[in-house]
């Protein structure tokens, strides 16, 4: 069996400190919030695409859980439908369960999150962060108007082909808008560009194989759906703020062991 098939479902996942945020992953915030009876609990959640957490930085004291992860392309859809739009309209959990539920879940993952070396509990955190995102698609009360069924369209479309060429024409035809009104309901619904989607779709995953498999970098950027590995490298150096080479050798870094 091919080891890379094995690992594919590994992520990087942190709980940083409000001095080390990275700018450049997904971040989710978590608020309980007591409501008058002790085992009464209501919770708010915010989650937050790359390059928004500067917008939420006074929010950061009042919640307990900061986590950052870098997503994998299997949670296009669901990310798009739970992100944060607006820091005074937060995901609502208005369900006692429900909200020992997630914490239970983050608990978890704080827990393996202390180990990012090992693979198995890197395993671990990608499927109880995707139990997670699915119970908040289940659960969670969105104070964002219903996403478009034709924005939810062509993210679907992007995430099954974003290694090909998109062009926004066809896309358009293919939901029956203009070019131009797709444009400007795409951005209203999903804060980014469609383009802008595309690239951070190929960066992502290029960043996941690049911590997750031993391809070549140059194999890695055409796979993704760049046809230049100079401009992969440019795009992921300004988008992640490291060469591909260097994000490369600096997640396989060795940890120092810690004993108790």
């Amino acid at each position: 069996m091919n080891a890379e098939f094995m690992i594919e479902h590994d992520i990087d996942l942190s709980f940083p400190t409000h001095s080390n945020l990275h700018p450049h992953k997904w971040t989710l915030l978590y608020a309980a919030i007591s409501a008058g009876a002790i085992h009464d609990t209501t919770a708010q959640i915010y989650l937050l695409p790359p390059g928004k957490i500067s917008l939420y930085l006074h929010l950061l004291p009042l919640t307990e859980v900061c986590c950052q992860f870098t997503a994998h392309s299997q949670w296009t859809l669901l990310l798009h439908k739970l992100q944060t739009g607006q820091p005074d309209r937060p995901l609502r959990l208005e369900d006692t369960a429900l909200c020992r539920q997630i914490e239970y879940i983050l608990e978890r993952m704080q827990e393996y999150g202390a180990q990012p070396h090992n693979t198995y509990y890197r395993k671990l955190s990608y499927h109880l962060l995707s139990e997670l995102l699915l119970l908040l698609a289940a659960g969670a009360r969105p104070g964002l108007y219903p996403a478009d069924p034709r924005i939810d369209e062509v993210l679907q479309y992007l995430y099954t082909h974003y290694t090909s060429d998109i062009r926004i024409e066809h896309l358009a035809q293919h939901v029956c808008l203009s070019p131009s009104h797709l444009s400007h309901l795409y951005k209203e619904q999903t804060g980014e560009t469609i383009m802008d989607t595309v690239l951070r779709l190929r960066l992502e995953q290029a960043k996941h194989l690049l911590c997750f498999t031993t391809r070549y970098i140059g194999e890695i950027a055409y796979e993704v759906g760049f046809n230049s590995q100079t401009y992969f490298t440019c795009k992921f150096t300004r988008h992640f703020g490291v060469s591909p080479s260097l994000y490369r050798s600096s997640f396989y870094e060795p940890k120092p062991c810690s004993y108790s």
